[in-house]
């Protein structure tokens, strides 16, 4: 009798976990399948509206306005700054049509959830969460609503849950198109700065296939040849080679993009002989961190909304091939 009883609570845990199992593969696919909407519908749809952005402890408030099919938004600043800096077509800015350059991450990079419902922008919407399974990584938190697939509010938090950056709709009209203001256009500073690293690992990438489409191999871990003379003998787990892009920056510098699925970093690199300036950087701007060193006579600056492990990670596995 005692057996018989051990064998049915055995079963009943048993049924139990494949439930619990189940449902965890369901709110995965959902996530997936919102995510996989999200990418199509920030670069689809007509719409316009007002965004609050933070970033760095800073809070900055744009008119955006997109129209169907285009690559890039009108984004107008509106405010000037929690610390009333003047507007300038030079401020930290966003794209949300960067949002459809994500692609499906290794099974062993993050866990997707679809968490409840709430309401943004008088709009409702459903939370996602993609939880990192490593300090090389950031959580994505987005709220995407369910019937247009446009994203309402999109934040980017460290392992404790703290808000590096947000983004939130403040107000939104979708289907409508709005006016294009040219006098107070923000547009991207053209200089070789951090803010136009960051801007450039993300708009410059290979567009992928869609999050519920791409093949989830796992990563190989032999040796990248990224250039002619430099090869990554290892990166963080989930990181892959995307694409390298020479002579940028007029003709000076190299650039190696690597992405893990969810968030790229950019390896650029400079010969010394050539570079404005050889001092050591390493710094961080929100979820943004900066590394910079100089290496068998390049400066190479590491770019990426990734921890500052992740950089350092990417550096200790970069190796010069002597021609």
């Amino acid at each position: 009798m005692i057996i018989k009883l051990g064998w049915r609570c055995l079963l009943t845990l048993l049924l139990a976990m494949l439930a619990g199992l189940g449902a965890s593969n369901a709110s995965a696919n959902e996530a997936l399948d919102l995510l996989t909407r999200m990418q199509s519908a920030v670069r689809d749809l007509n719409y316009t509206g007002h965004v609050a952005y933070t970033r760095s402890n800073e809070l900055y408030t744009f008119s955006i306005t997109h129209e169907a099919g285009e690559d890039q938004e009108t984004i107008v600043r509106l405010d000037s700054g929690s610390l009333g800096q003047a507007a300038s077509n030079e401020v930290e800015s966003f794209s949300l049509t960067d949002f459809d350059n994500l692609h499906r991450p290794a099974k062993d990079s993050y866990s997707f959830d679809a968490g409840q419902e709430t309401q943004v922008a008088e709009q409702t919407c459903k939370v996602v969460v993609v939880r990192p399974k490593d300090k090389y990584r950031f959580l994505h938190r987005y709220c995407i609503n369910p019937e247009t697939g446009m994203l309402l509010k999109y934040s980017l938090m460290d392992r404790s849950q703290n808000v590096l950056e947000q983004l939130v709709f403040t107000q939104l009209e979708i289907g409508k198109q709005g006016d294009k203001p040219s006098s107070a256009r923000v547009t991207y500073n053209a200089s070789f700065s951090p803010t136009t690293l960051r801007q450039a690992s993300a708009v410059t990438m290979m567009r992928p296939q869609t999050l519920a489409d791409t093949d989830d191999s796992a990563t190989d871990k032999s040796a990248v040849l990224v250039l002619d003379e430099w090869a990554f003998d290892d990166l963080p787990a989930g990181f892959q080679w995307v694409r390298t892009l020479e002579r940028v920056n007029n003709g000076k510098t190299d650039q190696v993009i690597l992405s893990d699925g969810m968030t790229s970093v950019s390896v650029f690199f400079t010969p010394v002989a050539q570079a404005e300036k050889l001092d050591d950087l390493s710094y961080a701007a929100g979820a943004t961190h900066v590394l910079s060193d100089v290496m068998s006579g390049y400066l190479v600056t590491f770019v990426g909304e990734v921890p500052a492990a992740t950089l350092q990670s990417i550096q200790k596995g970069l190796r010069h091939i002597q021609p």
